[in-house]
């Protein structure tokens, strides 16, 4: 009885193995496709087709292409880099400190602002409302129009309200008792306990940031010298003709030895590779965080 339960016990261990494993290269596999193909020779991607995922005769001429003979991508890249970075510090910031505000249960006004926080939560202003607004606050063509319409992330102001709201009483009451102000508590105490919850929030808000192309496309009419990254890309993707690509400016042809398709790749690659690596920083608090901001019934 006792080996028929051991060997029912490894099968389970190895069943579950196999799936993990499937599921890993499912996972994995348009990842190293795309890295294949950027790659890739046009040579050979002519004899080989588009099916091929590991290069026979790999060639750096893309990324050569891509960062040293033009700079549109390498400053599309800087101005991602730049946006996802402030905007994921003001975003994070404000968000917060609406969270911890609303956790005040003597806050004047905290039902009103719980409910247009619901509000916000379930539905939004729409496109053009919102256009109309960046519009007319000035911000159009401006790098700032990346980054102030998204200032408040209302579903993580509940996640950070309902962590605040779990802190201990006592240890705020005698913060309070020793003279501590509102603003030295959230310094002081909330701030610190909230690291786990900051890092997961700020994980997505990062990647929101880094993956949106939407907003600059609309609000960036004649600056392009503002297009990110991810902007470049769409229209790299959506430009038809092949031959010559009117956002880059770059001529593809058999002496470059670089077919449209490797170019996007590589394009994609230098898009994808840098908040790939953001997360084994911030893993380690990704569970926890969520978790410990989780709504509870």
């Amino acid at each position: 009885m006792k080996k028929r339960q051991i060997n029912t016990e490894k099968l389970y261990q190895a069943v579950i193995v196999i799936i993990v494993a499937i599921l890993v290269l499912v996972s994995l596999f348009p990842l190293i496709y795309v890295m294949g193909l950027s790659f890739t020779s046009q040579q050979e991607y002519m004899s080989r087709g588009n099916l091929m995922v590991i290069p026979f005769k790999p060639t750096l001429e893309g990324y050569r292409r891509i960062l040293f003979r033009d700079d549109t991508y390498i400053k599309g890249l800087f101005i991602s880099i730049l946006r996802t970075g402030i905007g994921t510090a003001v975003t994070l910031a404000c968000t917060l400190i609406m969270g911890y505000l609303l956790s005040k249960e003597d806050l004047p006004g905290r039902r009103f602002l719980l409910f247009a926080v619901m509000v916000t939560v379930l539905y939004n202003g729409g496109m053009i409302p919102t256009f109309l607004t960046v519009k007319g606050l000035g911000l159009v063509d401006t790098f700032w129009s990346m980054i102030l319409p998204g200032m408040v992330d209302t579903w993580s102001v509940l996640v950070f309200k309902q962590f605040f709201s779990g802190l201990p009483k006592e240890v705020m009451e005698s913060a309070e008792i020793d003279g501590c102000g509102e603003f030295r508590m959230l310094a002081q105490i909330a701030i610190p306990l909230s690291t786990a919850v900051m890092a997961a929030l700020g994980l997505f808000m990062a990647v929101g940031h880094w993956n949106s192309w939407f907003e600059p496309m609309i609000y960036l009419q004649k600056n392009t010298e503002l297009y990110p990254l991810q902007l470049l890309l769409r229209n790299m993707f959506t430009n038809s003709n092949l031959g010559y690509n009117v956002n880059s400016g770059m001529q593809v042809d058999a002496a470059n030895q670089q077919t449209t398709t490797s170019l996007r790749m590589v394009v994609t690659m230098i898009g994808t590779v840098p908040i790939l690596c953001v997360y084994p920083f911030l893993q380690k608090y990704f569970t926890s965080g969520v978790y410990m901001g989780a709504v509870k019934g």
